[in-house]
């Protein structure tokens, strides 16, 4: 059995994470941030509009096509940055 040594961080579900996925340097596989590639596209967004700087446009535009069905389980502070997009 797999056990947890990492904390999803769109919903900080608990999962486990391969040593090689934690060992690649060259690029950051989606396993080390989040529990799902849904949830790694919309921790992406937040990134670039957040860090990068992404218009807030851009970033609806982009949320819009991502399944939220599930923002309630969402860590609050990713709560509120889609709030702040979507409804700004």
């Amino acid at each position: 059995m797999d056990y947890i040594n990492a904390h999803c961080a769109i919903c900080g579900a608990g999962y486990h994470v391969c040593q090689s996925c934690l060992e690649t340097r060259q690029f950051k596989p989606w396993r080390t941030v989040t529990d799902t590639v849904r949830h790694y596209k919309i921790y992406s967004i937040l990134h670039d509009y957040e860090i990068r700087s992404m218009d807030r446009q851009a970033a609806r535009d982009a949320l819009a096509d991502c399944d939220l069905s599930d923002l309630d389980t969402y860590l609050p502070e990713i709560q509120a940055g889609i709030e702040e997009i979507l409804h700004s």
